[in-house]
Order: C-alpha cells, then sequence, then structure tokens
C-alpha cells in the first residue's frame, strides 16, 4: 500500500487547486497507483509515456502540469476509448486551461489596444501574444500541434516571429493561429481585418493623383513614424503611471494642454512685456511687470543697455 497523498496546498490558486483536485478524483475513482497510470500512458521512451512521478507532480497541485501531462492522466484513468474517456478528457482540458489562464493573468495588466491602433507587425505581434496570453499559453510547440491539427501548419519559428512583431503573418498563418487560441468568429474577422490594414499599409505609396484626386496622409513613412512613435510614448506613460488606467491618450494630451494653458499664457505675457515697452503699456491692465533700469542691468554686464535689451529678446 503506498503512502497516503498529501492534501492540495491551501495557498495553491483556486483553478489550478480545481485542476489538480479532479486529477485526484480520477485516481481514487480508478482505484488504482501511479505506476499503473504510467503503464497505461504507453511504453517507455515513446512520446506519450509519461513516468509515475510526472503523474504524481502534476495531481500535486504546486504547478501547472503541460497539458499533454493532464490529457494523458485523464486518458489512463478509465478504460481506454468510448464516450467516458472523451468526457474526461474534455474536463481536463477546460481545467487545465482555466489554471493558465488563471496564471497567465498577471502579463495582462494594462489597457489592450483598439483593433483602429494597431497599425504595425509589432503591434499586432503584442496583441496576438496577448491572446495567446489568454488562451493559458501554449509553448510554440503546443501551437505548431494545434495548427496542423486545425489543417493548417504553423512551424514554432514562424511562431516566434509573428508574436515577436518581426513578420507579419499571412491570412493562413492568421487564421491558424487564432483558431489555436480559441478566438471567435467574429473576433477572427476583426483581426483579419486589422492584418489587410496593415499589409495595405505597408504597400509603396501610389502615384498622387494630379486631376481633382486626394493622397492619404497615414501612407507618408513620416506619419508612421510619427504614430509609432507617439505609440510608444504612450506605453511608456501607462507604465510610469501618468495616463489613468480609464483615460486615453487623447484625454491626457487634453488634461495637459488645460493643466499648462493658463500658466504658459502668464509667462509668455510677462517675457514680453520685460523687452517691448510698447506690449507692456497695452496689457499694463492685465500684467503687472516691475519696472527695469536696463543701465544698472547692462553696467552689471558691461554691455550697453541696448545691447543686453537685444540679448533678452534673442533668448526669449
Amino acid at each position: 500500500m503506498g503512502r497516503p497523498t498529501k492534501p492540495v496546498a491551501a495557498s495553491a490558486r483556486p483553478r489550478l487547486r480545481a485542476l489538480a483536485t479532479y486529477l485526484r478524483q480520477l485516481k481514487d475513482e480508478a482505484h488504482t497507483t501511479y505506476a499503473t497510470l504510467s503503464e497505461r500512458t504507453g511504453p517507455p521512451n515513446t512520446p506519450g509515456y509519461r513516468g509515475a512521478s510526472t503523474l504524481s507532480q502534476a495531481a500535486r497541485g504546486t504547478h501547472l502540469p503541460p497539458l499533454a501531462t493532464a490529457l494523458a492522466y485523464a486518458r489512463a484513468a478509465g478504460d481506454p476509448g468510448g464516450a467516458a474517456t472523451q468526457r474526461r478528457v474534455a474536463t481536463a482540458q477546460s481545467l487545465w486551461k482555466a489554471a493558465a489562464i488563471e496564471k497567465a493573468r498577471p502579463h495582462l495588466a494594462g489597457r489592450s489596444r483598439r483593433t483602429r491602433q494597431v497599425r504595425t507587425p509589432a503591434s499586432l505581434g503584442q496583441e496576438l501574444t496577448r491572446l495567446r496570453l489568454r488562451a493559458g499559453q501554449p509553448s510554440f510547440s503546443a501551437i505548431e500541434q494545434a495548427t496542423d491539427a486545425g489543417g493548417y501548419r504553423v512551424p514554432r519559428s514562424t511562431v516566434h516571429l509573428i508574436l515577436s512583431g518581426k513578420v507579419l503573418p499571412s491570412r493562413e498563418h492568421l487564421a491558424a493561429l487564432l483558431t489555436a487560441f480559441d478566438v471567435s468568429v467574429a473576433g477572427a474577422a476583426e483581426w483579419h481585418a486589422v492584418r489587410d490594414r496593415i499589409e495595405h499599409r505597408l504597400r509603396p505609396p501610389a502615384p498622387p493623383l494630379r486631376q481633382g484626386g486626394y493622397v492619404c496622409a497615414d501612407a507618408d513613412p513620416a506619419v508612421q513614424e510619427y504614430l509609432e512613435r507617439r505609440e510608444r510614448d504612450e506605453e511608456i506613460k501607462r507604465r510610469a503611471g501618468q495616463i489613468h488606467p480609464d483615460e486615453t491618450y487623447e484625454d491626457y494630451e487634453e488634461r495637459m494642454r488645460e493643466r499648462c494653458e493658463v500658466p504658459f499664457q502668464c509667462q509668455w505675457r510677462s517675457a514680453v512685456a520685460l523687452t517691448s515697452p510698447t506690449f507692456e503699456n497695452r496689457l499694463s491692465g492685465l500684467v503687472q511687470v516691475p519696472p527695469i533700469d536696463w543701465h544698472s542691468v547692462a553696467s552689471g554686464a558691461g554691455r550697453s543697455w541696448h545691447q543686453a535689451r537685444t540679448a533678452l529678446r534673442y533668448f526669449l
């Protein structure tokens, strides 16, 4: 008789604890040991084989096991084949995905971009990475296997290039990845529209029309560079806490303009009044500026009063 199983740690995350509890329940219902479960996973040195210690750690609840291990555990905890095995595998997969999303939740901090804000392959790769996190953060190998099972295989190296934003995915690659990330049909159509818009922006600009035509400013490389610089600035300000979580970048700019508008006007009027007697007389009722003895200022600087006044105008 083996040693009694320790209970799941109370500090374990709730969804991880639910997965570990379900795996232990399958073992108890099968009235078997981990060694027997290991034998049922297949012969040693085969891709589907899982050792007894690996299965025991999967049900311990201290860390999230790989999806393949959880599914192999569910298949081995009963008679192979049949509807009962399919139900066990489906339940284990659902619980594992919920636990994986719970584990990846800290990496989803911050607001995701709106689809209209995704304008470059780099920003598209970042949003696809967020979709991958919501899908449980499967490994590149698991993504390759999932896309292969879906009918269009995306190699691991290609997945890495797409998620890192170094290449723009083709329509087939994007469709396979969205299917692997369990994105709905409506969501997939929206991301395909984003991908087509980025591809259109990356095309060389057409020659300008000279007879009643207009050229789109978004195709200008300078405009694209400005938008990318603006996105980086927004990301930095959000990390620094300067932009509130519930406001957009446009709201932040408007707030900064309202804060700086009145002080800037006062400083500008005071600076101009220092160098322009006419302007000073004109704003005498609005700005109170003390009189300046330009001869004293010039004698202290070793210059004439006209040179001191001209130099101050230059710096302002």
